[in-house]
């Protein structure tokens, strides 16, 4: 039983260490290395999650909240943080992809108040991206 536990949490590690990879690269990313990073943020959310940022724009929010309520709490949000990023830096270098910037926003935001409902502790954090989607939607 010990070795499962050992297991299940060197892998929820695992997943939490390429999310914070991920995140790393699209922080770092300048407008020549943008559209790479995010290509390969797909293939990794897509292999990770089943997910990726276009089937994450179009997923009706029924179904996207059934997947989401199965993450981990810190997968979650480095999911979140990663997402945000990339609508972030698609609009700061006015970069166009295939999925569409404001319904990437709009699951965003209920990814968000699905953690926020989530967590047992306020993030700060979270409602800064929180406010700054909702003041880019409009």
């Amino acid at each position: 039983m010990q070795q499962e536990k050992d297991y299940i949490k060197r892998e929820i590690e695992k997943l939490a260490m390429v999310l914070s990879k991920l995140i790393d690269k699209t922080a770092s990313s300048n407008t020549n290395t943008f559209k790479t990073v995010v290509f390969e943020t797909n293939e990794k959310l897509e292999e990770s999650f089943g997910l990726s940022l276009d089937e994450l724009a179009r997923i009706e929010n029924s179904e996207l909240m059934e997947k989401v309520k199965n993450f981990h709490e810190e997968h979650l949000e480095k999911l979140i943080e990663v997402v945000y990023q990339i609508i972030q830096k698609s609009e700061e270098f006015k970069t166009e992809f295939d999925f569409e910037i404001k319904e990437l926003s709009n699951k965003l935001l209920l990814m968000i108040d699905f953690a926020n409902d989530k967590s047992k502790s306020f993030s700060v954090e979270r409602m800064n991206m929180k406010s700054q989607l909702i003041k880019n939607t409009k």
